[in-house]
């Protein structure tokens, strides 16, 4: 068994254009391949994923001892805390990663009701558009679909999934991922401030729309970000020493980040290559910039009424 290994020529991840249309929903679309036997991961902290497996078998493990089978295509919800990820392989993958909005949209699942765990695309799509998704697989194999065929052909049934939010839920999601963008330490009454709800309201649409209580969500995302800073080379001196306060101890840092991300921070240096560092990276494709008070929030069409 192995970790994924950076430029390791049997693996390779792509990510492809986004859509204009979709671009608001996703985080990106990615094609990834490795000829590894098995590779044993942890994948950290992530948003929900529509993935077909046309090649290989890939198995994570929520909470119990039994590793959960992902099957050729489903949904993987949104992720609460790292994960343990067997990839039998070859394999081939192919995916949408979803934002907030777009899982929202597309699936219309409470995250709070359905994060870490794997869901059959029927159950998510309904049975006509999951076994559209589906029967992808076998004309991949055919050669009838190629990489890019497959990725458009599944943005298709995504966009035929698509049910756009009332403007003040929407309103919900976006203002939310600003206020976990504006600092590593964000003060809960800020989001509180800008949103068109009671504070119950708030805190139950932001569990709905992002699994957790805004602290818990602050909690994650200061994890997540300090991870993704500590993947990049040569972190400035002010970015470095904002990280280490936005904890309280070392101790404190290296369990948050092991927790939410699956490594160290010394085992994020030293495992380059892995799912942490594809995801995180400089190369991934994550809501948050870690470098800058901005998000990709996206700006979808809204839905009349305030809902």
């Amino acid at each position: 068994m192995s970790r994924l290994q950076k430029d390791d020529p049997s693996h390779s991840l792509e990510y492809l254009d986004l859509p204009t249309d979709l671009a608001p929903y996703l985080n990106g679309i990615y094609v990834w391949r490795t000829a590894e036997t098995v590779i044993d991961d942890h994948i950290p902290a992530y948003s929900g994923q529509m993935v077909v497996i046309a090649q290989g078998r890939g198995r994570m493990q929520f909470g119990s001892t039994d590793l959960e089978d992902a099957g050729v295509a489903s949904f993987l919800a949104p992720m609460g805390e790292s994960r343990r990820i067997v990839v039998e392989g070859p394999a081939f993958v192919c995916g949408l990663s979803l934002n907030h909005l777009g899982w929202a949209t597309l699936t219309g699942l409470a995250v709070d009701e359905h994060q870490d765990c794997f869901l059959e695309p029927d159950y998510v799509l309904g049975e006509r558009l999951g076994d559209e998704l589906t029967a992808l697989i076998p004309r991949w194999h055919a050669g009838t679909l190629d990489d890019a065929g497959l990725a458009g052909a599944m943005c298709d049934v995504a966009r035929k999934a698509l049910t756009p939010l009332p403007n003040r839920q929407m309103a919900v999601i976006q203002r939310t991922v600003e206020w976990l963008a504006s600092s590593i330490r964000p003060d809960i009454n800020d989001l509180y401030a800008t949103l068109p709800y009671s504070k119950r309201q708030a805190q139950r649409l932001v569990a709905r729309f992002f699994g957790q209580s805004p602290v818990r969500l602050a909690r994650r995302f200061r994890a997540i970000r300090a991870a993704a800073h500590m993947l990049r080379p040569d972190i400035p001196e002010p970015i470095e020493t904002g990280i280490q306060a936005a904890f309280y101890d070392q101790a404190h840092m290296i369990k948050e980040i092991r927790y939410f991300t699956g490594l160290t921070p010394k085992g994020l240096q030293q495992n380059a290559g892995s799912f942490a560092d594809y995801l995180l990276g400089p190369d991934g494709r994550t809501p948050l910039d870690p470098f800058a008070a901005t998000a990709r929030t996206g700006n979808a069409p809204p839905r009349d009424g305030d809902g």
